[in-house]
């Protein structure tokens, strides 16, 4: 899985920090929380410009679901978190604005399969009993820095302290890493198998939507 450097990461960090330090003493600094499909987050957020925003922030959550995977049902255990810095352009000063980004993409998904006595179960390329496959187990994991692109509006009343915030966007995450093992006597050859499906059924590409309020200082 390629990975982009983490030295970018620390450039546009120091870049951001001079953005900051050369914004004007007037600019507007506010605090943002939002709810979205990455879970919850909070945003620290300055005015550089009429035209350009700067934002820090972080997102995340846990909780547990079943899903399948390669037509095979498991429980799912993931966490994902995700601090992301990005760059709010306004073309016409406006509530509209274009975003670019940074984020270090992380979330892990434990995987896990109880067969049920008398069930067959396709692992691979080969069908196995619940006795043969045991506990299957897995690990879903990203850990990259990604590009984020995406549209938002602010919803910010003139002479008010408080506003609402939308964002539609996408992250490129490429495709996760994955490991597979089980108790049973499934091969070695069909769990690479498995894991390389789970992988072609990742998406590469993320949609994030989120919706937010915005506290303005």
């Amino acid at each position: 899985m390629k990975k982009l450097p983490l030295t970018y990461t620390a450039a546009l960090l120091v870049s951001a920090a001079a953005l900051l330090a050369a914004a004007p003493a007037r600019a507007e600094f506010g605090i943002g929380i939002n709810v979205g499909n990455l879970g919850f987050g909070v945003e620290a957020r300055q005015v550089l410009s009429p035209s350009l925003d700067l934002r820090f922030g972080i997102a995340g959550i846990a909780y547990q679901t079943e899903f399948e995977y390669d037509d095979v049902d498991y429980d799912v255990k993931q966490s994902t978190a995700v601090p992301e810095v990005k760059l709010d352009w306004r073309p016409a000063q406006g509530m509209f604005r274009l975003t670019f980004g940074l984020g270090y993409y992380n979330e892990v998904s434990d995987l896990e399969l109880t067969p049920e006595f008398g069930t067959a179960y396709t692992i691979g390329n080969t069908l196995y009993t619940a006795a043969q496959v045991g506990t299957l187990n897995g690990k879903v994991s990203y850990h990259v820095v990604t590009p984020y692109f995406g549209v938002g509006w602010d919803i910010l009343p003139k002479n008010k302290n408080i506003g609402f915030t939308i964002d539609v966007g996408a992250y490129y995450r490429n495709e996760p890493d994955v490991t597979m093992t089980s108790t049973g006597t499934v091969s070695a050859t069909d769990l690479a198998l498995e894991a390389q499906y789970i992988k072609d059924d990742a998406w590469a590409i993320l949609p994030v939507v989120k919706l937010g309020m915005l506290f303005r200082f």
